[in-house]
């Protein structure tokens, strides 16, 4: 039988969220709050570079927390659906400013928080995500 939650759980260690940002001070920012709640956080500036980084340990990758909007060829909508296709059981959590990014397509184990967010509300995902919390009982 299939043990469906997260790996992180699963396997008693602290689980990894993967943060993509080309943004210095809020990528640093974000691994500063999700380390002081017990999550390893591995950090990437480009989708490009997060690609690699999850060819090269995908298996232990338990979320990704990524900008839409990141330089380079590929953006956070695009990385999204390479995760879902790639690591279907990676959670992913994107992030823009831009009100013009809508998710029209997202997979569903994608969620989008416009900018600005609320730390306690991206702690409360992501720990949900990786099974450190129950989700609440009017979530479907």
């Amino acid at each position: 039988m299939s043990d469906a939650r997260p790996i992180g759980r699963q396997l008693g260690r602290r689980p990894v969220i993967l943060v993509v940002e080309d943004e210095p001070d809020e990528r640093y920012l974000a691994a500063e709050l999700l380390e002081e709640k017990g999550f390893e956080v591995v950090e990437a500036e480009t989708a490009e570079r997060a690609l690699d980084i999850l060819r090269e340990r995908g298996d232990g990758i338990d979320v990704v927390f990524s900008d839409v909007r990141t330089p380079g060829t590929i953006g956070g909508f695009e990385l999204a659906r390479i995760i879902g296709v790639t690591w279907p059981r990676i959670r992913l959590l994107l992030t823009s400013g831009d009100a013009g990014d809508q998710p029209s397509d997202l997979r569903v184990t994608a969620t989008f928080m416009p900018k600005p967010w609320r730390a306690p509300e991206i702690l409360m995902w992501l720990e949900e995500a990786a099974g450190l919390r129950e989700p609440p009982a009017d979530s479907p």
